[in-house]
């Protein structure tokens, strides 16, 4: 299984995909979870964040998450993902592959901003930022998407609890 948290810098990914880590780890121990972020730093170190770079930083994620669902490892994994291509690639490649786009406005993203990218962006400091000067493309038909902005009032807990049930009950955990 490959459960991947995709959309926009800032949306929530590596916090949802923690928590769901954390939350099956203990009963699942062959459980690991990538983030984009380090896996950048681990596997994607000689690219730079252009289009071209990102889809063959995303092309090398994918590949690495099907070795390991191949070995039935769970995988949760977490990035922008922005290339179509390769989503539809793991969708036809891995089985159980399960994506969940965190949706978010623009406003949502430049007031959490954890990194300071939209506001080195803003400022000109910085380019290719996806959802700015990249165009984001937005998951067609993902497993599941969340309203991930601050007036939804959105329980993590509750999600998370709905999200292993929903593995569980369709027997993607066993």
């Amino acid at each position: 299984m490959v459960v991947w948290f995709l959309g926009k810098s800032g949306s929530g990914k590596t916090f949802f995909g923690k928590k769901l880590y954390f939350k099956i780890k203990s009963s699942f121990p062959n459980t690991v979870y990538l983030d984009g972020d380090e896996l950048r730093s681990a596997i994607s170190e000689d690219l730079s964040h252009s289009e071209e770079d990102r889809h063959t930083s995303e092309k090398r994620r994918s590949r690495l998450c099907k070795l390991l669902s191949d070995q039935e490892i769970y995988v949760i994994c977490s990035g922008i993902s922005n290339v179509p291509e390769i989503r539809d690639w793991n969708k036809n490649n891995i089985k159980n592959y399960l994506e969940i786009y965190l949706k978010t406005t623009k406003e949502t993203l430049y007031n959490r901003d954890p990194k300071g990218l939209y506001k080195k962006y803003l400022q000109g400091e910085i380019t290719s930022i996806v959802g700015e000067d990249i165009k984001f493309n937005e998951p067609i038909s993902p497993w599941l998407e969340i309203d991930n902005n601050p007036e939804n009032k959105f329980d993590a807990d509750f999600f998370i609890d709905e999200v292993v049930s929903k593995l569980i009950k369709n027997n993607i955990i066993k």
